[in-house]
């Protein structure tokens, strides 16, 4: 077990010796030390007053301390180790009169095994209470809920079964799959943060693809995310070889890899093979966008989240702005602007952070500019770039290219992929070794220098101000006397044009 984690069940153990609690670690720490995962997330059940106990092991850890639930008497530390990893413990009163009654009112069998914190820490392993038979369900690939109305009495426990499925390769019994059936369409009863973090833990398990085409099985994917349902059979022309939703998941396919996963699914055999010309373009800066794509936006929830989500609502919008001009051609004008709102107001029902929601509308908004770029590559498209989208511009070069990937998939040429591979590659040098040429500008000029020349205080100063700063990120001004000589040209064309 880690060092770690030892010194911080050790505390607890303490505590259970010398205070008036009795307690078992249950759930998912039993569960992934039992198939050889080291847990860093534990569950305690508490005879006794666990809000009490919580609070007393995070002063004794240093830890925080949180009551989720005082009327259940449910309280959760989290603590930080030497080494800065992140560790939690929940700690709840238990559910019943004895341990098997709490476990029957657990999601999943294999979550409903309980063991004592000194068995638990025994190098040589342990026997968990299992009186479900979860163990063997682990063994054997079945995904069992712990009663008959599990789904229905908490409808989150649907997409945590997707989630299950595809972290331990399980599968739910055709029983189970049943129930789970039944309860979907009371999914929305439930906290929408709930959903919201199952959604999250589901995509970052490779390969999201095929969880996502579980949901869609499971009718959960028109329930978490209906925008991205509704792409089904959305047609699309030339040059796209599949329609909006294939696309899309193909799309997901790609940005999962370019994000270092290996796992191999169909949708990922259908792309061209340009990983490492990718990873050759990312050149010196690949592990300064890999630290930037782990980084956390909100706790729990890393960047890399965000640009699967990005990934699976880019062309959300191309279900709303679909027409057929009188030649045959399918056309989405506009998809783009309204896929970013719609992705907006998604993430906003699922509580995602004002944030996240930023992050993943600008991603949307703006998917389409490295496409445009490629057909005209310059200084000043490159400031203009980074000015709409700031430093999400480095994580649109990759969506660009994933998405470049699922459009033309098998027919990608050449003559279409070097000019986008040099657009990503541009856009991240730009970022990483020129960004006060393009990003974070220090202006040469400012207002009070433009007044002094004889402009008047107004919009003409703010207008006056860009159109320099452009100059600058084209190279054709360096210096104050050269940005103050091309005011003055401006200023005299500003005026002459008046006359």
């Amino acid at each position: 077990m880690e060092a770690a984690a030892r010194v911080l069940l050790e505390a607890l153990k303490r505590l259970l010796e010398d205070g008036p609690y009795e307690a078992r670690l249950v759930g998912g720490a039993v569960r992934d030390r039992l198939v050889g995962r080291e847990p860093n997330d534990f569950d305690g059940v508490v005879v006794g007053p666990a809000l009490s106990l919580a609070r007393v092991l995070a002063d004794a850890v240093g830890g925080a301390f949180y009551i989720l639930s005082a009327r259940r008497e449910f309280g959760r530390v989290v603590w930080r180790s030497p080494q800065g990893r992140r560790f939690y413990v929940d700690l709840a009163r238990r559910d019943g009169d004895s341990w098997e009654e709490d476990l029957r009112r657990r999601d999943f069998t294999i979550n409903a095994m309980a063991v004592e914190i000194d068995a638990f820490l025994r190098p040589e392993g342990f026997a968990p209470f299992d009186p479900l038979g979860g163990l063997e369900d682990l063994r054997s690939g079945r995904l069992r809920p712990c009663a008959p109305d599990a789904f229905r009495r908490d409808p989150v426990r649907t997409l945590r079964a997707v989630r299950f499925e595809a972290e331990f390769g399980l599968r739910l019994t055709p029983e189970a799959e049943a129930s789970l059936t039944e309860a979907v369409p009371c999914l929305f009863l439930t906290a929408a943060e709930r959903i919201r973090d199952e959604l999250v833990k589901i995509l970052l398990i490779p390969p999201a693809v095929r969880s996502l085409r579980r949901m869609e099985a499971l009718k959960l994917l028109e329930r978490v995310l209906p925008e991205v349902a509704s792409l089904r059979g959305v047609e699309q022309g030339p040059p796209h070889v599949w329609d909006a939703y294939e696309h899309t998941l193909r799309a997901v396919a790609a940005m999962e890899r370019l994000l270092g996963s290996e796992a191999e699914t169909p949708e990922l055999r259908d792309l061209p093979p340009r990983w490492a010309e990718i990873a050759e373009a990312m050149g010196p800066w690949r592990e300064r966008l890999q630290s930037r794509w782990e980084e956390e936006v909100a706790v729990g929830r890393p960047r890399r989240a965000l640009l699967f989500l990005a990934a699976l609502l880019h062309d959300i919008g191309k279900a709303g702005t679909r027409t057929v001009d009188p030649n045959g051609r399918i056309r989405f004008i506009g998809h783009e602007a309204l896929g970013a709102r719609w992705a907006a107001d998604r993430l906003a029902a699922l509580r995602f952070s004002s944030d996240e929601i930023e992050e993943v509308e600008t991603l949307v908004r703006h998917h389409m500019r490295p496409h445009w770029m490629a057909r005209r590559l310059s200084p000043r498209g490159i400031y203009r770039f980074f000015r709409e989208a700031g430093e999400r511009g480095v994580d649109l070069a990759l969506l660009a290219l994933a998405d470049t990937m699922a459009v033309w998939g098998p027919r990608l040429t050449e003559e279409i992929w070097e000019p986008r591979l040099c657009v990503a590659r541009t856009l991240w040098q730009a970022f990483f070794e020129a960004p006060e040429q393009f990003v974070r500008v220090v202006p040469l000029l400012r207002g009070e220098d433009l007044m002094a020349l004889g402009v008047p205080e107004g919009p003409q100063i703010g207008r006056l101000l860009e159109v320099i700063r452009e100059a600058q990120a084209a190279g054709e001004v360096t210096t104050r006397e050269e940005a103050l000589a091309l005011a003055r040209r401006l200023i005299d064309e500003a005026g002459e044009s008046e006359m």
